[in-house]
């Protein structure tokens, strides 16, 4: 059976936006990549940027939905942020090109449209959980920081990071990359005391267009940095 053609484009946008940055992507290149002519991806897409909105809405709204659930019944601070550095660390590792479209091209939607717009209050929302949990940590004692909106920053960066370093076939598993990130991002907080926030990969959202091999990346490794 016959892959659903926009699927195949969306497949193709993100490997190439990804790989190569969403400026230096034409339609013809999108074209080429699924085997169509530019008027047959015009029949799927209305635009490039339709394209890449409708990329990262998809996502943000999976990594939204899929932090529910990881949260769910969870109460204390230090449980919420050792639960959100896994989630996030694990959706990065796991689906690195959706990951790296998502946190790197929001400056490539046209500023005020009703595209841009939506993607900054869904990307505001997920950061909310964030931002909750330091604030409630901080109210309640169990967290020591100086600058909340820094130590957030900071954390959420060394989780995204591994979309550009993480490999199955490494050094560690993705299990034990997430304990020593919810280790580190507890040190950085001075949260005292043990917490297990162990990975559950069937809460995570599930991306149909990141393409099985997303791990093998031909940039040249100064780009991968």
């Amino acid at each position: 059976m016959d892959v659903d053609p926009l699927l195949r484009i969306r497949t193709a946008a993100v490997r190439l936006f990804a790989q190569q940055g969403y400026a230096a992507t034409g339609i013809r290149d999108l074209a080429r990549a699924v085997n169509l002519t530019n008027a047959g991806v015009y029949h799927h897409v209305h635009s490039k940027e339709a394209l890449l909105a409708d990329l990262m809405r998809t996502g943000l709204q999976g990594l939204i939905d899929s932090t529910a659930r990881v949260l769910d019944g969870a109460t204390r601070p230090a449980d919420r942020l050792a639960l959100l550095i896994t989630s996030l660390t694990a959706l990065h590792a796991l689906t690195p090109l959706t990951s790296r479209v998502m946190d790197g091209e929001l400056r490539s939607l046209t500023p005020g449209s009703p595209a841009h717009t939506e993607v900054i209050a869904l990307r505001d929302a997920y950061e909310s959980h964030w931002k909750s949990a330091l604030a409630d940590g901080v109210a309640e004692g169990v967290f020591h920081v100086a600058d909340q909106k820094l130590t957030r920053l900071a954390l959420m960066s060394m989780c995204t990071g591994t979309s550009e370093w993480y490999r199955p076939d490494g050094d560690s598993t993705l299990e034990q990359v997430c304990a020593e990130f919810v280790t580190i991002g507890l040190a950085a907080v001075r949260a005292a005391g043990p917490v297990v926030a162990p990975l559950d990969r069937s809460l995570l959202p599930v991306f149909p267009w990141e393409p099985p091999d997303a791990h093998h990346d031909p940039r040249p490794a100064e780009a991968r940095r």
